[in-house]
């Protein structure tokens, strides 16, 4: 019964959270190009203080090109006083001078009790009309009903593993597999604790490539792509920022490989130490954390792990076929070890993670989804 009580309240809360993040926006701050101040020492121009709490918002910019617009145009940017400015996550914004209207996102992590919006015109002087508003969306409500149902989902789901292992549904060799898979999945994840990631070059192309799926021009992606885009685009719609859009993208992809490379190797051997060992060592291995953290490329990491499955599997097969599963032979793990000092050797200099977390909420097009 007190199951039940707990799953009800669980429905209740999200169908409220869902409700809400259906509802409209609030617009938290309005002014017109009169309304704003000038500081003479920067020759910026700012707005009046305005208060903001946990959310996400976006500046919304209207210029009336027929009498001056912006100007020769000017950067805008969301700001707040030395003690709070952490809390809003985003970038200044560039408006060149045709712009007619533009939107810019931006996450507000904490509570700010005097932000404000500043611009920086490229020249004085002159005709200008536009305004200004900054509005509350409901992405912050969506973000907010994903995380809850997700953490009753993981919270159900350890409630139900632990019933069937304390009713021996489920053996104790099992309940450490299951254990240690998810510890492998954990430690692959491990750099996505950090509040930047690096980008190559595809994964600017990645960014550009999943803004076309927001647009429905599919046609503009490789159809490859199309197997894992739809990962951050769904997280994008949601509201999700690019960073934890592509952070949720490449933990979803550590977590099926690894369960892609177990359910194989265990077709083949009975040591389950060993399969783990096996699994752990093809989303652990350098090349693949390369492909993914380096280059920023889901697309070769997934080839890198199909690839190492397939090699994994050859290899198992002919071990069984020469009676030797609990007998590996030294130049197997001397191969093995020799591909991984090589892979280390090779890439010392790449594996660094050094690009800006603000490239994450840049204000391009393609990134903002704007």
């Amino acid at each position: 019964m007190k199951k039940k009580w707990i799953l009800l309240a669980e429905g209740l809360l999200l169908a409220v959270l869902f409700v809400l993040s259906f509802g409209g926006s609030d617009i938290v701050f309005e002014a017109d190009h009169q309304q704003l101040y000038r500081v003479e020492e920067t020759g910026g121009i700012v707005s009046k203080d305005f208060a903001l709490n946990p959310g996400v918002y976006r500046i919304i910019v209207e210029s009336d090109i027929a009498n001056g617009g912006i100007g020769s145009g000017m950067e805008i940017s969301l700001e707040a006083e030395e003690t709070t400015f952490r809390a809003i996550r985003g970038n200044r914004a560039t408006l060149p001078a045709d712009t007619e209207h533009k939107r810019i996102t931006y996450y507000v992590a904490d509570t700010v009790d005097a932000a404000h919006l500043q611009i920086q015109p490229f020249s004085e002087g002159g005709n200008v009309s536009y305004e200004l508003k900054v509005e509350k969306t409901t992405a912050g409500r969506r973000i907010l009903f994903v995380i809850v149902l997700v953490l009753f989902a993981c919270l159900d789901g350890i409630a139900i593993f632990r019933r069937k292992v304390l009713c021996k549904e489920v053996s104790g060799q099992k309940k450490w597999i299951n254990c240690a898979m998810v510890g492998i999945w954990m430690i692959a994840c491990i750099p996505l604790l950090v509040d930047y990631l690096v980008l190559g070059t595809d994964s600017v192309q990645c960014l550009r490539e999943t803004e076309y799926m927001l647009q429905g021009e599919w046609g503009r992606i490789p159809a490859a792509h199309l197997l894992y885009l739809w990962i951050p685009a769904g997280m994008r719609w949601i509201g999700f920022p690019v960073a934890t859009s592509y952070k949720i993208m490449i933990a979803f992809l550590s977590g099926a490989a690894l369960a892609l490379l177990y359910f194989l190797f265990s077709k083949w051997g009975k040591d389950a130490r060993l399969v783990l060992a096996a699994a752990a060592f093809g989303i652990w291995n350098p090349l693949a954390v390369k492909t993914l953290y380096v280059m920023g490329n889901p697309g070769k990491f997934v080839a890198c792990v199909l690839g190492y499955a397939v090699l994994g599997s050859v290899v198992w097969i002919l071990l069984q076929k020469r009676k030797s599963q609990n007998k590996i032979s030294p130049w197997i793990v001397f191969a093995v070890l020799l591909i991984l000092v090589l892979q280390v050797v090779y890439y010392e200099n790449t594996i660094i993670l050094q690009s800006d977390v603000q490239y994450w909420y840049n204000e391009e097009p393609f990134m903002t989804g704007e």
